[in-house]
């Protein structure tokens, strides 16, 4: 969502971790689909109501193989996730962090420049940064296996 020069980014974090900055989103619900899901993610998190349709910036699916803690801190053996990024062109509302679950605490609009800076310090983010640098071509694919020594293979980059 982007105003100007600026994209809207939200601070979020959960029990026990240290709040990072994110673009809205979060998971799809059972027997939600993806735009549904947009939508309701960027109410919880912003406030503000999307107006459909998006246009699609980037898809990224990783296939985490690498020993991850998961919520309670009980050991998990990793995870796949596909993530959907979207241009939103149009929305109403006022900007502020609405999270039902409380995970979300802050939205505000910034400046691309440092909304970059902010996305970069967290790993999974580093795609979303790129993109808004324009170094990831809008409506490009990228398939990942994040293996557990750490090394990260791609096995496809398309664009669209």
């Amino acid at each position: 969502m982007r105003r100007g020069e600026a994209v809207v980014l939200v601070r979020q974090g959960g029990p026990g971790e240290e709040p990072f900055w994110a673009l809205p989103g979060g998971v799809v619900d059972e027997g939600e689909l993806v735009p549904e899901a947009l939508v309701r993610e960027v109410r919880e998190e912003t406030g503000l109501e999307v107006e459909l349709p998006a246009t699609l910036a980037l898809v990224r699916q990783v296939d985490n193989r690498q020993p991850v803690q998961l919520v309670g801190g009980r050991p998990g053996g990793g995870y796949l996730v596909t993530i959907w990024l979207f241009e939103v062109g149009d929305w109403s509302g006022e900007l502020g962090a609405q999270d039902p679950d409380g995970f979300v605490t802050e939205a505000q609009f910034v400046p691309v420049p440092e909304a970059v800076d902010r996305l970069r310090r967290t790993h999974w983010l580093e795609i979303a940064a790129d993109y808004l640098e324009g170094r990831v071509a809008p409506g490009s694919l990228h398939f990942e296996r994040w293996h557990e020594d750490g090394t990260i293979e791609s096995i496809v980059n398309l664009t669209g």
